[in-house]
């Protein structure tokens, strides 16, 4: 049975051609969201800012991917999980793995002695990537509070942070995060439960995005819809910022990365860090020269035991 296909009209092409331009400016970031190609093309004024012109972006690129317009690869799907498969075939497999892995992949922590602890949320679990792999190199974390914090959450931050505070630290949380009714009063009933309910107080929260000023720095689109007049939050929202609404998908991925590494080197001692850097820079060497000694060792009784 022959596939469906898709009719190509020439406006359809004209998109199309839209979205490979804006998904080959975003190659480095890939995969990426449909919500992220969205905001480019609205920034852009390629597209309308409403959810038929979101409708209908999702149709053609999912037929720009079935023939073969754009690679598979270059979106993810991050609501979908697919576990490793268990096992290997055979026991040379396994043993070879092992030692390819041997004293490799050490990194040491390079914020230890900092006077601050830093984390670093998001609610836009669709934005995750970009924020791990930033933080990464600064070795502190990311964190996704994805809506409306449960009190588990909560808790398990409120664990981290009385642990910190015993080490003589102050714990930091940056706030990344849409500007709308929901998003602002998120982190605001956070801090609430810490505070008031579990009683844990001290903790710095700095919302770093996005912020009002943010809008016009980066020329960002409004998002119609997230500002709704029946959010009961609605009208404390509209007396502090008005009736802009925009998402944190909006900003360019370059742009993000830029606000989030700043925000960072705001609160570390950056003289501190590169100490511990060269440290580690030390360890690497030592480590490497004990691993090439045991694997030479290791390999004559590896011939031995399996060839």
């Amino acid at each position: 049975m022959a596939r469906r296909q898709w009719t190509w009209t020439k406006l359809q092409k004209n998109r199309a051609e839209k979205v490979k331009a804006v998904v080959t400016d975003l190659r480095e970031y890939w995969p990426l969201t449909l919500r992220q190609i969205y905001y480019q093309l609205v920034s852009r004024g390629d597209i309308k800012n409403n959810r038929s012109q979101y409708n209908m972006l999702s149709k053609l690129v999912k037929w720009m991917r079935i023939d073969n317009m754009l690679p598979w690869r270059a979106l993810e799907d991050r609501s979908r999980t697919v576990t490793s498969k268990r096992g290997y075939e055979k026991v040379e497999d396994f043993v070879r793995s092992e030692m390819d892995g041997f004293l490799r992949g050490y990194t040491r922590c390079l914020i230890q002695g900092q006077e601050k602890h830093i984390e670093v949320w998001t609610e836009k679990d669709a934005l995750f990537r970009i924020f791990s792999e930033v933080v990464w190199p600064y070795c502190i974390r990311a964190v996704v509070c994805r809506g409306y914090s449960s009190v588990t959450f909560i808790a398990d931050f409120f664990n981290r942070a009385e642990k910190t505070m015993m080490k003589g630290q102050q714990p930091v949380v940056l706030y990344f995060g849409d500007l709308d009714p929901s998003g602002v009063q998120m982190l605001e009933a956070t801090i609430e439960t810490l505070e008031s309910e579990l009683g844990l107080w001290g903790v710095e929260f700095k919302r770093i995005a996005l912020n009002p000023e943010h809008i016009d720095a980066y020329n960002l689109p409004f998002d119609p819809t997230a500002a709704k007049v029946s959010d009961p939050r609605y009208k404390r929202y509209v007396e502090r910022y008005g009736t802009i609404a925009v998402e944190l998908d909006a900003l360019h991925p370059a742009q993000l990365e830029k606000m989030i590494r700043k925000a960072i080197e705001a609160e570390i001692d950056m003289s501190l860090f590169q100490v511990q850097r060269q440290i580690e820079h030390r360890d690497y060497h030592r480590l490497r020269a004990l691993r090439d000694h045991i694997e030479e060792s290791f390999d004559e009784f590896r011939k031995e035991m399996f060839y």
